[in-house]
């Protein structure tokens, strides 16, 4: 028996023909082949055999009558022949399903041999395994329809809970009490902490003996537009673009101007000896800046009047000013540094306080921090080191302090206070609506005090922290879930997403929908299936 693939073609059929050496050649053809239902291709077979018998194995109805009129053989294929001709269960399977889909394609569609209605009914009541396999087919696609349309029709709705922060709050009191005392959960032990502190800083000088400052001086051109006199005092001020200040050393009269023959006004032109001051209209020193070139203009400051009428100009340069100068120690320079000093040395003592807690919890595998009320912190033993007296107007630049200081407060076990925090969130938490998922240990904070004691020190106060809770969607108790699936019943996906985002109880959402095909949200209400995702 020789087995032809679908794939053969006529040339690849010859081959195997040729390679045959028996006197009947069996040539096993898949249902619905092209070469069957070719008369040429089956008369180039038939020449090719010469004297070989050839036998078609095929169930093709249509195949047996074109190759009856060529005188070739033809066997079908029963039950008993499926080992025999190398046919697996599948593969019959495919054939029996494929053969009766073309005999009734061909018998309701074929309008070359004239079929009545008459012939089509005698047919299908006589080839009673037709009934069979539509009956078979049909009940598989309705089986199909509800397995997948109402059995699988599974919807996975991924929720990520909206996060919400509520501010808690418990009354403790915080006690200063001996090692071996013992105390409950509301009190909290406070262990008494101290350091002194040693910090020394250098200061400048702010005041500038002006006489020993040298001013610059020369002379200015004064020009005079006016048609009457100008009477200048003596120490007129002057001020130039960068508002350097310079000041007459004479008072002087300027005549009035004069005019050309064609009527242009001739300014009247005076010189005048001027010097410069320390500090310009800012009241700031300007060193040497108040050296100015020539041809600089210089005017009279808040002249209401005529104020451009009358003006100067450095017809040379002017100079002689420099940076040398000598400063001296003040009442303010001192206690400006000592203020800078105690602020610094406050904040150097808070910070090695903390420091000094926090080696302390490694070295004893413990979390404390301090107590962080204002009036704990106690500061003390402030004391002035000086490395030589300092007088006032004393001619120096710049001068050291040095100071110490003692900061005092106490220290508390933190990890107590936040423990028996989430236990009172706990035992107080709406176990159906809200789940409790954890404390900002960097929150806590004492927002109250309710009353203090001094000796021993003891206060009671309020603890705060921020707690983090969701909504509990999955507890069996809680119908929200249920009311969530009534409400997206049997809605398209993306408006069934735009509802549910809306939720303030949500942050986000993802929903998949199985089969894949299917774009509503299943009816019913087993088939939606909610779970949580904590991002």
């Amino acid at each position: 028996m020789i087995k032809i693939n679908k794939k053969d073609s006529i040339i690849d059929i010859i081959i195997k023909i040729d390679n045959c050496k028996n006197k009947e050649i069996v040539l096993d053809f898949p249902f619905w082949h092209p070469i069957i239902h070719n008369y040429i291709s089956l008369k180039i077979l038939k020449a090719k055999a010469k004297k070989k018998n050839i036998i078609i194995i095929t169930n093709d109805k249509t195949a047996r009558k074109i190759g009856s009129k060529l005188w070739i053989k033809y066997s079908k294929i029963g039950d008993t022949d499926l080992l025999e001709y190398n046919y697996t269960k599948l593969e019959y399977t495919k054939y029996i399903i494929k053969r009766y889909f073309i005999e009734l394609t061909q018998i309701f569609s074929d309008k070359t041999n004239n079929i009545t209605f008459e012939y089509q009914k005698k047919y299908l009541l006589k080839n009673w395994k037709i009934w069979y396999f539509l009956i078979w087919l049909i009940s598989i696609v309705l089986l199909f329809f509800f397995i997948f349309y109402f059995a699988v029709n599974k919807t996975y709705i991924y929720i990520t809970p909206e996060i919400n922060i509520k501010t808690k709050a418990e009354n403790f009191i915080f006690k200063e009490v001996w090692s071996d005392e013992l105390v409950d959960n509301n009190i909290i032990r406070l262990n008494k902490i101290s350091k002194l502190i040693y910090l020394t800083n250098t200061f400048w000088t702010s005041w500038v003996n002006e006489k020993s400052l040298k001013r610059s001086k020369w002379t200015v051109t004064f020009f005079n537009e006016l048609n009457e006199p100008v009477d200048l005092l003596q120490n007129t001020r002057l001020i130039t673009k960068d508002w350097i200040i310079f000041r007459s050393d004479t008072s002087i009269r300027i005549p009035p101007s004069t005019y050309s023959s064609t009527w242009i006004i001739i300014p009247w032109k005076v010189n005048i000896p001027v010097t410069s001051t320390i500090k310009n209209i800012n009241w700031k020193v300007v060193w040497n800046k108040s050296n100015i070139g020539d041809w600089i203009k210089l005017t009279i400051p808040w002249l209401k009047n005529n104020k451009d009428k009358i003006y100067a100009y450095t017809l040379w340069e002017i100079k002689w000013a420099n940076n040398k100068y000598v400063k001296q120690l003040t009442k303010d320079d001192l206690k400006n540094a000592e203020n800078i000093l105690e602020t610094k040395l406050k904040q150097k003592a808070l910070n090695e306080l903390k420091k000094q807690i926090t080696d302390n919890n490694k070295k004893n595998n413990i979390i404390e921090e301090l107590l962080w009320i204002d009036w704990v912190l106690q500061y003390s033993d402030f004391k002035i080191i000086w490395e030589k007296k300092l007088t006032i107007w004393e001619k120096l630049s710049e001068f050291e302090l040095a100071w110490t200081i003692k900061i005092s407060s106490y220290s508390y076990n933190t990890k107590k206070v936040l423990n028996q925090l989430s236990t009172t969130i706990q035992s107080t938490l709406l176990k159906d609506v809200e789940t409790f998922l954890f404390i900002n240990e960097n929150s806590l904070r004492i927002s109250n005090i309710i009353y203090k004691e001094k000796r021993p020190f003891k206060i009671k106060a309020t603890a705060e922290v921020e707690a983090f809770f969701s909504h509990n969607f999955l507890t069996k108790k809680n119908n929200y879930t249920d009311k969530l699936k009534s409400i997206i019943s049997w809605l398209p996906k993306e408006k069934a997403l735009k509802v549910l985002i809306n939720n303030s109880k949500i942050s986000d959402v993802y929903i998949e929908i199985r089969p894949f095909f299917i774009k509503t949200i299943s009816k019913i209400s087993d088939n939606i299936i909610i779970k949580v995702v904590n991002k």
